[in-house]
């Protein structure tokens, strides 16, 4: 049994050690679990032949103010590598057409439709503070807003298939299709005002950091959230072993959550059993790359059919470490949700095709593949989730001692993880 006074936390992704960092830094006693054999959840790297290759979050927005605490507290500042390359999305015609990030005034659309996108300016405008990543519960006005129906409605069919689209499936891994225009404007308020970065040596060097001379159980899985005869919580159950602590942090994805605690109420259950995820299997084809390929990700054209969302090219992000011999393909939606569970082979051979069949394959000759799962990567903020989010968030207390971190939390993103987990820690430290 662990000392009582411990704080458990279940998660070693960025949300948990973000808060196992500032409790140990006010002098806790931090026990982290985490069911895989790694920390960093969905913040994951490769290295292949001395080439490193990020195969989860792809990079860091420069408004993330305590990721980047975080990243100059480790000294990583040092490995801080700007990207400045293209998007490209391609038409129906397959004429490659591409905007920089961050810019609205590239070749996407025509001239008409970018006039038109200038609407969107407008809610942004009125709304400007409510755009900061923590003023998330002030958009409440646009969460019942649908995007897709919304942007066919006041904007048009080109800027939703060659803008709008591309843009939620590069930023949240979401179709438009019954997302918040809440989440889409506070996006799209990011795309357009801040820049992005990655760390030299993978994304999950800081992951790794926080990781270091943390407590971790790695390969151990949660079973049930102990509370006693007051209804308090008063540890943790694994297959093995039952913990004690005085308080708990759930930093893992919502449908995880929801099993490990029977006395939910109905609102804490429907959403927790209600929130989505994105969930896909990423396939790595390793290879040489066509000296054609001259930007980092390809945004696919659903109007085309195509089942296989965008491809990224690894060595484009910019720096120095990988070759030209990586394509990423992300399935994502109905795709994904159809290959996740499917073996490796049946995945690398149904993505090939997709590829294939499109003139998409820029790789050759074709040396192997391999997959990585993501069984919870982006949430997906549908309409109404906003408010229903402030609703559970509100019912934190019940049970008394369990608090509840996750991207999902603060409204997405990676800082939305560290966000969530420094909230976390300051609530404990605060109750004393």
């Amino acid at each position: 049994m662990a000392s009582k006074g411990k704080t458990l936390i279940i998660g070693a992704g960025l949300a948990g050690l973000t808060a196992a960092h500032y409790l140990k830094e006010a002098g806790y006693d931090v026990l982290v679990f985490e069911k895989e054999t790694r920390p960093g959840g969905r913040i994951q790297a490769k290295t292949i032949q001395g080439d490193v290759i990020d195969v989860g979050a792809q990079f860091y927005h420069t408004n993330y103010k305590i990721c980047l605490d975080l990243i100059r507290t480790y000294q990583l500042d040092a490995n801080i590598i700007t990207m400045n390359n293209y998007n490209m999305i391609m038409k129906a015609d397959q004429q490659k057409k591409y905007i920089r990030m961050g810019s609205i005034l590239g070749t996407s659309v025509s001239l008409w439709s970018r006039l038109v996108m200038t609407r969107l300016v407008l809610p942004i405008l009125l709304n400007r503070k409510s755009m900061a990543l923590d003023r998330w519960p002030d958009l409440l006005e646009f969460d019942q807003v649908d995007l897709a129906a919304y942007t066919r409605r006041k904007l048009n069919e080109e800027i939703l298939e060659y803008a709008v689209r591309p843009l939620m499936l590069t930023y949240s891994m979401s179709e438009p299709e019954t997302i918040s225009l809440s989440y889409f404007l506070r996006s799209f308020y990011m795309y357009l005002t801040t820049g992005s970065f990655f760390l030299r040596g993978g994304n999950d060097l800081l992951t790794k950091a926080l990781a270091q001379n943390t407590d971790i159980e790695y390969q151990t899985t949660i079973k049930r959230i102990i509370t006693n005869q007051k209804g308090e919580v008063c540890g943790l159950e694994t297959e093995a072993n039952r913990f004690e602590g005085s308080a708990v942090i759930s930093a893992i994805p919502s449908p995880e959550l929801s099993p490990l605690y029977a006395g939910w109420d109905q609102e804490q259950r429907g959403f927790l059993q209600d929130f989505e995820f994105a969930r896909l299997p990423m396939v790595v084809f390793v290879g040489s790359i066509k000296d054609t390929v001259s930007y980092w990700g390809g945004i696919n054209n659903r109007l085309s059919r195509h089942r296989v969302s965008y491809i990224t090219y690894p060595h484009q992000k910019g720096g120095d470490q990988c070759k030209a011999r990586y394509m990423q393909a992300w399935p994502l939606g109905d795709f994904g949700r159809e290959l996740i569970d499917a073996p490796d082979d049946k995945v690398i051979q149904a993505v090939s095709r997709e590829l294939e069949k499109h003139g998409l394959f820029n790789i050759d000759p074709l040396q192997s593949a391999f997959v990585i799962r993501h069984q919870h990567t982006y949430p997906q903020f549908r309409t109404g989730m906003f408010q229903r989010l402030i609703n559970l968030k509100n019912s934190e207390g019940n049970p008394k001692g369990l608090f509840i971190a996750g991207d999902y939390t603060e409204g997405g993103l990676l800082e939305g993880a560290a966000q969530s987990g420094f909230k976390a820690a300051q609530r404990i430290i605060a109750a004393g």
